[in-house]
């Protein structure tokens, strides 16, 4: 069975495969610090251990999900993804689903729109807002946005998270203000 390192609340199933694939982005990606950082994470898996850095860029195009995957567990202190999607898939809370949220009030705001996570990222620090994750892509809502939708932009969770769903400063911040959202009715 798993362990959560200093105390962080285990991440949801869909958390994990979205982790997974942001590993794969940057091992993929062409800017070499980005590489570099997955390729160190990938080799706590026993598969690449024994391979220097170099070796496993040299291999990248090689890695699949599933390693990605295996590593996301390993990160939260599982034997295996199968022992990780056991666990979670026991528990199944509720959690936000961020297309009912967007769609709700799409058509009465503009939002800042992103293909990468690292572009949507770059846009919050320089022009704020609040940053969540839909699909395969990103969005920017101001603070009407979520009034719109009941929520209040002022909650103190938004600062302690850093405004930044997919990426918390403090995850217990997002999961209360999942709470919230999921009381409002945008459970998945």
């Amino acid at each position: 069975m798993g362990i959560h390192p200093r105390g962080v609340s285990p991440l949801s199933l869909r958390e994990c495969k979205v982790r997974a694939s942001f590993l794969l982005k940057d091992l993929l990606s062409s800017d070499t610090a980005r590489s570099a950082r997955a390729v160190e994470r990938l080799r706590a898996l026993p598969a690449f251990a024994s391979l220097t850095p170099a070796e496993v860029l040299a291999r990248r195009e090689s890695v699949r999900r599933k390693h990605a995957l295996a590593l996301i567990a390993h990160e939260q202190g599982h034997a295996s993804w199968a022992e990780l999607r056991q666990v979670l898939g026991e528990k199944a809370p509720a959690q936000l689903d961020t297309e009912a949220f967007f769609l709700k009030n799409r058509g009465a705001f503009l939002n800042r729109w992103f293909g990468t996570y690292a572009e949507a990222l770059a846009s919050l620090r320089e022009k704020g807002g609040y940053l969540f994750p839909f699909r395969e892509q990103f969005f920017i809502c101001e603070a009407g946005f979520l009034r719109a939708l009941g929520m209040d932009g002022q909650d103190p969770d938004w600062e302690r998270m850093g405004f930044n769903w997919v990426e918390p400063l403090e995850p217990s911040a997002r999961d209360r203000l999942e709470q919230k959202l999921i009381a409002l009715g945008y459970a998945s």
